[in-house]
């Protein structure tokens, strides 16, 4: 009950919690299009404006809905645009949007899939999603029944290859049989380039060899930041798949990925996937060598990253040694911004080290925050409340 209840405090607090629905980029059209080349997906883009009665359904029924979320999610890189403002009028024109609002499906060159208008129910959503996501299934079927029938030409894996990979299906088997029929000089035709950069998603894919040995094409060809990006998310996906495994060997080729292959961020992005990894198999001793060391080097850390490294202590670390490190983070955290959100992790992590009469003050000082910034305190309030029930049940 007390894991329990320390859970909702954390990842219910305040503004800085994640929904269950779809979540949507922030900053440029073009950073969030950079975004889904790299991972190769479709740009999902919500077309609206302030005014729209369908654009407030969608966001209030819609959007929010937690099968929603999942589905878009896993599936797309998510991005709204308001019509009427900032860079949203050249935006709308360039896709010819004339009503609102409209939902459009984008590849990473910029190119329309699929394109509706109006209020979408969640169910008839998720439908459209899935459409767009397709490709054609039928020539899917197509390319299978051949290959099964004994044609292994070149065109017939290739076909295979890009439309299990629209279909979000396993290709690696077929990808590796394709690139054993291309001589090393054509490898970076322009076809070829671009689904060495787009298919390569994990350190396990046939074509890893080809993104780094060809790091300096790709990063002249798309620019240093999608590779960078693209390397981060081969990284990523290859770090879940080894907590998945309890892996260590494929966590430590992934990292070895970001130490050979240097880029500007590289040594950021392996802290923060080491405290994924080692977070992910309970090693809760490296992970706060990991976590300290990053808290330590970055002095302002955004708050849902700060609360993210602070839940793992407040749910999955004993040693009161480490405990005692977290809280002193969490002091100079407070010290550089006095927030809601750092009192309120402040006063869950002195609860968990049953020191509640700290606890139960910082508590009362986090609400009182909370009130001045304007943000949803009521974790806090649990929190002072339970104390409260606690200290009558010892009377």
């Amino acid at each position: 009950m007390k894991k329990l209840i320390l859970y909702l405090i954390i990842t219910n607090a305040s503004i800085y919690s994640y929904s269950q629905g779809i979540v949507f980029e922030h900053g440029t059209f073009q950073e969030a299009l950079n975004k889904a080349k790299a991972e190769n997906k479709l740009l999902f883009m919500d077309c609206y404006t302030n005014w729209c009665g369908p654009c407030k359904m969608l966001q209030n029924n819609t959007f929010p809905n937690e099968e929603v979320g999942t589905f878009f999610n896993d599936n797309f890189i998510c991005y709204k645009m308001e019509c009427e403002h900032d860079e949203g009028p050249t935006i709308c024109n360039r896709f010819a949007i004339s009503a609102y609002p409209t939902l459009l499906f984008i590849d990473g060159d910029g190119k329309v899939v699929q394109k509706s208008m109006g209020y979408r129910p969640s169910e008839s959503l998720i439908s459209e999603g899935k459409r767009a996501l397709g490709g054609s299934t039928a020539l899917l079927g197509e390319y299978k029944t051949k290959y099964q029938n004994g044609d292994k030409s070149e065109a017939i894996l290739k076909g295979l290859v890009l439309n299990l990979a629209k279909n979000g299906e396993s290709f690696d088997i077929y990808w590796k049989e394709y690139l054993a029929t291309q001589k090393i000089e054509n490898l970076l035709s322009d076809e070829n380039a671009k689904m060495i950069f787009e298919l390569t998603n994990s350190i396990n894919s046939p074509s890893i060899s080809y993104f780094k040995e060809f790091k300096d094409y790709f990063i002249e060809k798309y620019g240093a930041e999608s590779y960078e990006r693209k390397q981060e998310s081969i990284v990523s996906k290859s770090v879940k798949e080894a907590v998945l495994k309890n892996d260590k060997t494929l966590f430590n080729n992934a990292i070895m990925l970001l130490q050979s292959n240097k880029m500007s961020r590289g040594a950021e992005i392996i802290q923060k996937q080491s405290m994924v990894f080692y977070s992910g198999v309970n090693d809760m001793v490296n992970y706060d060598k990991v976590a300290m060391a990053f808290l330590k080097k970055n002095k302002l850390v955004a708050p849902p990253v700060f609360s993210d490294i602070m839940d793992k202590y407040i749910h999955n670390i004993e040693n009161s040694s480490l405990l005692n490190k977290a809280v002193a983070i969490c002091k100079k955290s407070i010290s550089n911004e006095n927030k809601y959100y750092n009192n309120l992790i402040l006063a869950s992590l002195l609860y968990k080290m049953n020191n509640k009469t700290d606890a139960y003050a910082i508590g009362q000082y986090a609400i009182e925050l909370g009130k001045i910034e304007g943000v949803n305190y009521w974790p806090a309030q649990e929190l002072v409340n339970k104390i409260q029930i606690e200290r009558g049940a010892k009377k």
